[in-house]
């Protein structure tokens, strides 16, 4: 098939070669950049959109008007070979436009690429639960070209109308079904778990330690899917921050400086184990909530007004729903620079994997990592030291005992950690959200 379509191409381009042959070397060009040499199969109108939107003005390093040209020339093998719509997209006024724009410069170029992709309704949108890649490994590609190219028969053939109302409600649902129907030639499995599966093994395999890899890989299974709430914590698995958010909505007096008043600190001393004589002065007295209340301004559900600390509006909304704001509060717990997420993966995954792990032995595990991964301190140029790797352990072990996550273990001198079972489950949909979420560059 490919060979017969391969001799169209030859075809459309010896007769316009006896028209012009300049033109039929441009357009021969173009043909084999969008069809990498496989034939027609591979012209459609998502590659015609890629080429004439974004590879022709970033990646052929020419000037405008050899741009212009070269787009002219596409066409016009394009009517010869019977594509009309296809040629129609390389004249419209969307394409010069574009090319316009990416000589004001690659930002401007880049949006007016997006916006007019969008709106061609081919393009795959992001749906609830699941997004796209900035960077695609081949199943994840292979499935949005499928797509692509289905939602392309969509539009022609009148089921999804770009620009109507409701299209994009439309196009979403076409997007669903063809993400989740079975496919026969992938044994059954779907788009998305392929893309799942995909994106999982990139999480594990992509950094250079080997302990790491083996740490992680003994969990990634139980991560291809939602994790579950424990039936009876479902109504409100995580008290301590329901609580706060509870409180932020009549909002919460502040001092000068930003912190929580003097007054609720004290009345909330008990509810954090306060046993000294004294009360507390200030919320750095209640280590735990302090980092309550930076965790639900860095999630966006509290925000600062004036002297108050109050709920935004997508604090409320999740306060109202417990499990919602669970996931979108597992899903945050994982944060800070490379090193700090590195090390945080690291200690969810082996307490998951073998219960209640004494602190040494962490400290002693993620060293090794670490040094095999080939971490340096910025400030030193020196490879992490015992310190550096404690406080990283610590910023995620001291943020999940104050949500309540984590169980009682050993004492001062010979501490050990471990998960509820809230903790297991949130540690399970947080590393859930890091292995299978949308890719950038870098992969992690």
């Amino acid at each position: 098939m490919a060979e017969a379509e391969d001799e169209e191409i030859t075809t459309a381009l010896g007769r316009l070669a006896a028209q012009d042959t300049e033109a039929a070397d441009d357009a021969g060009a173009a043909l084999e950049w969008i069809a990498w040499g496989q034939g027609l199969g591979l012209v459609t109108q998502e590659r015609i959109q890629m080429f004439c939107w974004y590879e022709l003005p970033v990646k052929w390093l020419t000037s405008l008007d050899d741009k212009v040209r070269v787009a002219g020339a596409l066409v016009q093998a394009l009517d010869l070979l019977g594509l009309p719509r296809y040629a129609m997209i390389c004249r419209s006024d969307t394409t010069h436009e574009i090319l316009n724009a990416y000589e004001t410069s690659v930002e401007k170029g880049k949006a007016a690429f997006r916006h007019a992709a969008a709106a061609s309704g081919i393009q795959p949108p992001d749906l609830p639960g699941f997004e796209w890649g900035a960077a695609m490994g081949l199943q994840e590609a292979s499935a949005w070209s499928c797509i692509a190219g289905f939602l392309e028969l969509a539009v022609v053939g009148g089921d999804l109308v770009p620009g109507a109302r409701g299209w994009k409600i439309r196009q979403r649902e076409l997007v669903q079904e063809q993400l989740s129907i079975p496919r026969a030639d992938q044994m059954g499995q779907t788009h998305a778990q392929l893309i799942l599966t995909e994106r999982a093994g990139t999480w594990v395999n992509v950094r250079r330690s080997a302990t790491r890899r083996q740490i992680l890989a003994a969990v990634v299974n139980r991560l291809l899917h939602p994790s579950q709430l424990p039936a009876d914590a479902a109504a409100d698995p995580l008290p301590r921050l329901n609580w706060l958010l509870r409180e932020l909505d009549g909002g919460i007096a502040l001092t000068q400086a930003g912190n929580l008043s003097q007054k609720f600190v004290q009345q909330s001393a008990a509810r954090f184990g306060w046993d000294f004589a004294r009360p507390p002065f200030t919320e750095d007295d209640l280590y735990e909530l302090y980092l309550l209340r930076r965790l639900a301004q860095r999630l966006r559900l509290a925000r600062r007004a004036g002297r108050t600390l109050t709920l935004t509006v997508t604090g409320r909304r999740l306060a109202a729903d417990p499990e919602r704001l669970w996931r979108g509060t597992a899903a945050g717990l994982l944060d800070g620079d490379d090193f700090s997420v590195f090390v945080g993966e690291l200690l969810l995954a082996m307490l998951l994997r073998t219960g209640p792990v004494r602190g040494e032995k962490i400290k002693a595990t993620v060293g090794r990592a670490v040094g095999e991964e080939g971490f340096l301190e910025r400030r030193t140029g020196e490879p992490p030291g015992r310190r550096h790797i404690s406080r990283a352990m610590h910023d995620t072990i001291n943020l999940w005992r104050a949500l309540g996550l984590l169980t009682p273990g050993g004492d001062w001198a010979d501490r050990s950690y471990g998960l509820t079972a809230v903790g297991e489950a949130t540690a399970l949909e947080a590393l859930r959200v890091r292995a299978t979420g949308p890719r950038t560059i870098p992969w992690f």
